[in-house]
């Protein structure tokens, strides 16, 4: 009879242990996926903001002052490059956490399947 207090085998799978990281990896998944989301849309609002500040400005003077103008259209453009750069940082960790989230599934289903068969 095996003693409890001896190291599992090789290939024994701790099942509470890849349960809390597929959890773990899930939710930071979950984070970074909204990191991928949320900038781009909060980047279209400052566009859509600055240019309506830039039709705003041809509107009440019926001309185009450029300085104002290139106000808008840098406030426009800052805050879609803004938007676009953080949603692309987030990505890489996103696809790492997906990976990760992925693979523990694999590894808990296939345990699961194994104990079936052998049970």
């Amino acid at each position: 009879m095996e003693s409890p207090y001896q190291p599992p085998k090789a290939g024994a799978l701790d099942v509470a242990k890849a349960t809390r990281s597929k959890s773990r990896f899930g939710w930071a998944a979950l984070l970074c996926g909204l990191g991928v989301v949320i900038p781009p849309l909060i980047g279209i609002v400052g566009t859509i903001g600055g240019m309506v500040g830039a039709i705003d400005e041809l509107n009440s003077t019926g001309t185009a002052d450029p300085s104002a103008l290139a106000d808008d259209i840098s406030t426009t453009m800052l805050s879609l490059f803004w938007g676009l750069l953080i949603s692309l940082l987030s990505l890489i960790p996103f696809i790492i956490f997906l990976v990760l989230f992925l693979k523990q599934k694999k590894a808990l289903r296939q345990h699961s399947l194994m104990n079936r068969r052998q049970g």
